[in-house]
Formats: structure tokens, sequence, C-alpha cells
């Protein structure tokens, strides 16, 4: 259930530092939101989420390579859904903003969970401190 909340909470903060991103774009006349691409990007965020639950199961001793693995996946993910849709454009120039974005949205969600992994492991161990206290 653990992993499963993970993967979930990845999904959720991936979903909304991307609607950000795509909402500055907005501000700058750059992109336009609305409810379909809402939609899209939530399906995109969700089978990435999905497809890399199951390639953390493929055993990867190299957090470089994990990193590339799962950068391959979004990749696959996010170009094979916007792609036929006519969701993304597949000219150069958007190519490379939406490769950008994919990196933003990655390191971004990657430094959120690593902060909440963080504050999570504080809460453990002070509960523990408290147990060892009373006893």
């Amino acid at each position: 259930m653990s992993k499963l909340k993970f993967y979930i909470t990845m999904n959720c903060v991936s979903f909304t530092i991307l609607v950000l991103i795509y909402t500055v774009l907005c501000v700058f006349g750059m992109s336009a939101v609305n409810e379909a691409a809402i939609l899209i990007l939530f399906l995109m965020t969700t089978c990435i989420a999905a497809a890399i639950f199951f390639t953390d199961k493929i055993p990867v001793n190299s957090a470089a390579l994990r990193i590339v693995i799962d950068l391959a996946v979004i990749m696959a993910v996010v170009f094979g859904i916007g792609g036929p849709m006519g969701f993304i454009p597949l000219e150069p120039g958007y190519v490379l903003v939406v490769l950008a974005m994919i990196l933003a949205v990655y390191f971004a969600t990657f430094a959120v969970l690593v902060i909440k992994n963080k504050a999570d492991a504080e809460d453990i161990n002070q509960k523990i401190h408290e147990l060892k206290k009373e006893k």
C-alpha cells in the first residue's frame, strides 16, 4: 500500500507542477489551457506514474541510469500520447520546449518527493525517540 501511495503522490505532484507551468505559459500567451488539455495532461501524468511503477521493478543500481530510464519512459508517454492526439506539434522548436518542461517537471517532482520522504523520516524518528523516552 505504501508503494501505491508513493505513485499516487508522484502523479499528483507532477500533475500540479505541469498545470502550473502551463498556466504560466498561458499568462505569457505561449499556450492555451482548456478542459481537454487538462484532461490530456492528467492522462499523461497518470500513464507516466503507471509506467514508472513497472520500470521501477527493473533492478538498477545506478541513480543516473534510473534517471535516464525514467526520462525515456516519460518522453515515450508524452510524445506517444501528445503526438497522435495533436496535443504536441512535432515541430523542432516545440519539441525542445516540451523536453525542457519534461526535465523541469521531473526534477521538481523528484525534489518534492525527496523533501516529503525526509519529513516523513523525521516524523518517524521523532515518534521513536518519544517512545524510547516513555520507557
